[in-house]
């Protein structure tokens, strides 16, 4: 019988690590909002951008750990860093429940193409 591999442990890791680019690209983004005078009401859209970038940096580090199951590895992964996302909303009480389903698919899709690449990378 195969052992399994690492447990929870590799999504709790492969969220930290998508939490810290996702962290690590939203100033970039604001810098980027500063410079070019965009209007602000685009800053959501690139909270949803930064979001779907941590996702796919957790279902690469999650695929590249477990080396096998990257497409549900992936989703798991970017599932878990969803529910920091918004556990930490409902601490702040910015919690509304209308961005949700945006956030939700952009974690599935995100995560599980970077489930995908983090296995299949060599």
């Amino acid at each position: 019988m195969p052992a399994k591999r690492h447990g929870y442990r590799v999504y709790i890791l492969s969220s930290i690590f998508g939490a810290l680019a996702g962290g690590a690209v939203l100033p970039l983004f604001a810098l980027l909002i500063w410079l070019l005078q965009l209007p602000v009401g685009l800053s959501g859209t690139f909270a949803l951008l930064a979001f779907g970038f941590a996702c796919l940096i957790s279902g690469i580090t999650a695929g590249r750990l477990k080396r096998q199951g990257g497409l549900f590895g992936g989703i798991k992964a970017a599932l878990l860093l969803l529910l920091v996302l918004v556990v930490v909303t409902f601490i702040m009480g910015n919690l509304t429940g209308e961005l949700f389903l945006g956030r939700l698919v952009t974690a599935i899709l995100c995560g599980s193409v970077g489930g995908v690449l983090g296995v299949n990378k060599r």
